[in-house]
This record gives structure tokens, sequence and C-alpha cells, in this order.
């Protein structure tokens, strides 16, 4: 929790100043690939949340691949700034942040669709027209299929939650025979 506050924090500060130069999309786009990078590579992943390494030599080695790849200024010094502070391990969390930042000032929610079969292209179309109705956002959904609902679908939006499936079905008539039966 206090993680997430802290890359909250740092993301904040990093899309105000992406912001000023009318970069923050730009600016997401190359932190996403950053840390992508981060991520899939073991020996980038270890040397960064090693407590071993002293953050000076991770600071040599960060200033040695930034001047490899393109990025902005404005992310190369919030990366160096995350090496000088020894908080290299927040930067994954700080990039789910930024998205967050990034979604809310474009007006923009996300949320997980989850289905007991694969749903087809009109019925996604369908879904995200219904679920953008409802929370007056713009929505980007990702759809998982989950065979224990046996049919139906959930939808989970922020605190918006929709649950056609035919287990919460099932399960409200059977609330509903045991309170009549009592």
């Amino acid at each position: 929790m206090r993680n997430m506050i802290l890359a909250t924090r740092y993301a904040r500060a990093v899309y105000n100043l992406a912001k000023d130069g009318n970069e923050q999309d730009n600016v997401f786009n190359q932190m996403r690939v950053v840390g992508e990078a981060f991520a899939s590579d073991q020996e980038i992943a270890g040397f960064i949340n090693t407590p071993m390494v002293r953050p000076a030599d991770k600071i040599k080695a960060i200033e040695g691949m930034l001047a490899k790849v393109q990025v902005s200024e404005v992310l190369k010094n919030f990366i160096l700034l995350l090496a000088r502070k020894d908080r290299l391990p927040l930067f994954g969390d700080v990039v789910t942040a930024y998205q967050q930042i990034s979604d809310e000032s474009h007006g923009v929610t996300r949320g997980q669709v989850r289905s007991a079969a694969v749903l087809g292209p009109d019925d996604r179309k369908r879904i995200e027209e219904l679920v953008s109705k409802a929370t007056k956002k713009k929505v980007i959904l990702t759809y998982k299929e989950e065979p224990g609902l046996l049919g139906g679908l959930v939808a989970e939006v922020g605190s918006f939650t929709f649950d056609d499936s035919l287990t919460s079905h099932l399960s409200r008539i059977n609330e509903q025979l045991t309170r009549s039966m009592n």
C-alpha cells in the first residue's frame, strides 16, 4: 500500500512535468516500453531490485542504458532520480499509477469482463456501450474467459460491477427459495 502511494506521487509529478511540455502520452508510451524491459529481463530486474548493488553503480548503469535509447528528457531525468533515491523497484508501480492519472485526464476508465465463453466483436461493443453509458466515461475493457461462470458474464469497472452470470442468478434463486421456506 505504501509503495502505491509513493508511486502515485512520483507518477503525478512526472505527469505534470510531461504535461508542461505537452508530451504526456509520449512519456507514457516510453515508460511502458522501459517498464516492460525492466520486468521482462531477469538480469535487469535482479540488478534493479537487489540491495547488494550500490545506488552509485545503478546510476552509472542506468545512465549508460539511457544514452543508447531514445527517451524524452523528462523520462530520462525521472529514471535517474529514481536511481539516485534507490527507488527503481517502484518503476512498475509508477507506470501503473501514471496510466490511471492519464486515463482520468482523458475521461477513460478501464475494467475487465469475465465470461463463460468467448465474446464476439458485436457482443463486446454492446457491453462497452452499456458500461460506458452507466459510468459516463469512455471504457476500455479486457476480456477473459472463465468457464466456472457456467454462463453469462461479470463486468467490473472501478466500483461498478455488473453480474449477469448464471452462477449469480442461481444464487439469487436459492436465496429467494430459502427465504420463502422460512
